[in-house]
């Protein structure tokens, strides 16, 4: 199992959605790196779950968030929680 607790990435200035988005793709490419296939991603922003999961290219981002899809689609499981102060709510 990996865990990854803290996240350090300089983006310059961005928005919070971006910097959501940046935490979860490197994230991902270290759960790759380590070689496993399973991934839970614990969210806290239910405008980033909801731009994973719905139409990209709507978004400005849509390059990032279609990187992401591409490595979720390499893993063999993935499951979210969103949670908002600690507590889920989904």
């Amino acid at each position: 199992m990996v865990l990854v607790i803290g996240y350090n990435r300089f983006l310059g200035n961005c928005s919070i959605f971006d910097a959501e988005l940046w935490g979860i793709l490197d994230g991902l490419k270290l759960i790759q790196r380590k070689g496993h296939n399973s991934v839970v991603i614990h969210f806290d922003s239910l405008e980033v779950v909801k731009a994973i999961h719905g139409n990209i290219s709507k978004i400005s981002n849509f390059a990032l968030i279609r990187t992401i899809h591409r490595i979720l689609s390499q893993e063999s499981q993935w499951i979210y929680d969103i949670s908002k102060g600690g507590e889920s709510i989904c």
